[in-house]
């Protein structure tokens, strides 16, 4: 493992694999959520960006006291919540089923989905030397954008049938970085466990080096 990941590894596993965990439950209760209750899918969804969006927040604040870069944490924290907002407390608990969710709704989750997207494709080629990591990641921005030009090119679809496409979206992604967070803590492990017979082999060879 290189420097270079070690550290986005220390400051970055466990909110992966917590952010991976909420997602891929939202993406599951949104699969089997029955269609006709676009209420509950409204609600599933924003609380589950209100998580998202938890989690980034608690993660800024970490790297600001690490003294690390937290410039798109807090972007992508304060758009998650901007969502969660929008879709908890600004619709109308009277309104009609067909009503709930506005275009302009749909709009801002596509607009998220296009956004993540891109991102997590610009940090795999850029944040990974690892052949593996660097795919995975490029592949999961991909089939992110592939959806949200989905979800924007489906003005004949229905709100159930959008908000479907973003539990998919969920359900990627979240599998994405469950298994990202899992593995790269492992590797972590695994590099600690390395740094005592490390450091053994030096002083050995530099007792060897004084005789």
């Amino acid at each position: 493992m290189s420097n270079k990941k070690t550290k986005f590894v220390e400051s970055h596993w466990l909110t992966f694999a917590m952010k991976g965990a909420i997602s891929v439950v939202a993406g599951l209760c949104l699969m089997f959520a029955p269609k006709n209750d676009l209420s509950l899918m409204t609600q599933i969804v924003g609380w589950t960006m209100f998580g998202l969006a938890f989690i980034e927040i608690a993660n800024v604040l970490y790297r600001t006291r690490r003294s690390h870069n937290w410039g798109f944490p807090l972007i992508l924290g304060a758009i998650e919540l901007f969502i969660a907002v929008a879709l908890l407390y600004t619709i109308d608990p009277n309104a009609k089923s067909a009503d709930e969710l506005t275009w302009l709704r749909i709009t801002y989750l596509s607009a998220y989905v296009v956004f993540a997207s891109i991102v997590t494709i610009a940090m795999g080629f850029a944040s990974f030397d690892n052949v593996t990591d660097r795919f995975m990641w490029v592949v999961n921005g991909m089939i992110g954008c592939i959806l949200a030009f989905m979800m924007f090119g489906g003005t004949n679809l229905g709100a159930a049938a959008h908000i479907a496409i973003f539990g998919s979206y969920l359900m990627v992604n979240g599998l994405t970085d469950l298994f990202f967070g899992v593995h790269s803590k492992e590797e972590l492990l695994a590099s600690y466990s390395r740094k005592p017979a490390a450091k053994k082999e030096t002083a050995k060879t530099t007792k060897k080096g004084k005789k």
